[in-house]
């Protein structure tokens, strides 16, 4: 029987209706479910999770983008993808809530905790100090910057961060043997042999050489000092604390900044004028090296006058031809040669020059303690703090009390 049009008309409209009828059901459904999936805690935690991955990825691109010098922009980018973030409870757990039984030391940036990853990893844990950070937010997107855009075996190595909330901390390989500063300046039970002394001075020079000479773009690391030295199972070292660094314009003899770092260790034309170059990490280089021979701190209160301000000792002693009673009796006792004694005390002399430019760049200096060179230049007077004009005027600028800065003999 042939159906009419009315009919025809009526099952069409019978299909559509309910095709409406279905989709509003499915879409009432959908609604319900979604409704309940973004109440749920599991979609709380993810989304907890993704704001965090939003705010870490917002402070990754302050720390590739702030204060970026020129041309350096692709080279930061491209590290991002190897900086591994922590979350905090991570290293909580991994440092048993920073449990003063892992505290390894503090500097200016905040404590320094030992940590186990679920994975066995040991690591070091550093932790901004907040409201108390000598170096602040600023510094800790520096040492992020610098020790993920540089590689080299005697510079620390940088295995993540934590950007969680308030928390700023950085997550470092763990040196078992700790900082240099324990084994010259606390008195320690353990000996360091010429050789291994040597080892570590070599290893410095040559973090110092890549850092000025070899890295995509020159680095001045600004606060080398025994405390920043770290050492691992076999006393190699390794150069830390990279939150005074600044990215050095190829196009500039200095820079002229604020100083920062260490009084003892800085050069006198960054301490006084605040002019900043590779020179004043050549400078604290030489005090360091005496550090290491003579196995005592650069300023030493609790010692007779002549011998407190450990470079202007050595010039002493230097001057009445007697430098090696400078080095450490124990070392004299178990044996050294004294050739190569010789030969990086001189070095030291040449690191500490008044005039930044007669200090020889890290390479030579290198070069000069691997004997690949000769020593050709007879070094001057170095520059070095005047006791007694400080003792007479506390007020005096640093300008009055580096002696040896302009007038070298």
């Amino acid at each position: 029987m042939t159906q009419t049009p009315q009919h025809k008309s009526e099952g069409t409209l019978f299909y559509i209706l309910g095709g409406i009828v279905v989709l509003l059901i499915v879409l009432i459904f959908l609604y319900v479910l979604r409704k309940r999936l973004k109440w749920s805690p599991h979609n709380m935690t993810e989304q907890q999770e993704i704001r965090k991955h939003i705010e870490s990825a917002d402070m990754m691109k302050m720390i590739f983008s702030s204060n970026q010098q020129s041309g350096s922009k692709e080279f930061f980018s491209g590290n991002l993808r190897t900086i591994n973030c922590f979350d905090y409870q991570t290293l909580k757990n991994a440092t048993m809530n920073f449990h003063a039984d892992n505290f390894l030391g503090s500097g200016g940036f905040g404590p320094v905790y030992k940590g186990k990853l679920a994975d066995g990893r040991v690591v070091a844990v550093k932790k901004l100090s907040l409201n108390k950070s000598q170096q602040g937010e600023k510094e800790f997107l520096v040492e992020v910057r610098t020790i993920t855009s540089i590689q080299h075996k005697n510079l620390v190595r940088l295995l993540g961060c934590c950007i969680d909330g308030p928390q700023r901390i950085i997550v470092y390989e763990y040196m078992k043997n700790r900082s240099l500063d324990l084994f010259i300046h606390e008195n320690s039970d353990q000996f360091l042999n010429w050789r291994t002394r040597f080892q570590i001075i070599l290893g410095v020079a040559r973090g110092l050489q890549y850092l000025h000479e070899d890295s995509h773009q020159k680095i001045v690391h600004r606060d080398i000092k025994a405390s920043n030295i770290l050492l691992d199972e076999k006393f190699q070292p390794r150069i830390g604390d990279f939150g005074l660094a600044r990215f050095f314009p190829e196009d500039q003899a200095y820079l002229s900044t604020q100083f920062a770092g260490t009084l003892g260790y800085t050069a006198p034309e960054y301490a006084i004028r605040g002019e900043l170059s590779e020179k004043a990490d050549i400078y604290s280089f030489g005090v360091l090296l005496l550090e290491i021979i003579c196995c005592r701190k650069n300023t030493d209160h609790t010692l007779p006058s002549e011998m407190q301000y450990l470079p202007e000792y050595a010039w002493k002693l230097y001057e009445n031809a007697r430098i090696l009673d400078i080095v450490d009796p124990k070392l004299q006792e178990h044996g050294l040669v004294e050739k190569d004694v010789m030969q990086a005390i001189h070095v030291a002399f040449l690191c500490l020059q008044p005039d930044a430019h007669l200090r020889p760049p890290m390479s030579e200096i290198v070069a000069l303690l691997t004997f690949k060179i000769e020593m050709v230049t007879t070094p001057m007077r170095p520059a070095f703090l005047d006791r007694a004009a400080k003792k007479d005027d506390e007020k005096q600028s640093l300008g009055t009390i580096y002696h040896g800065l302009t007038s070298p003999i």
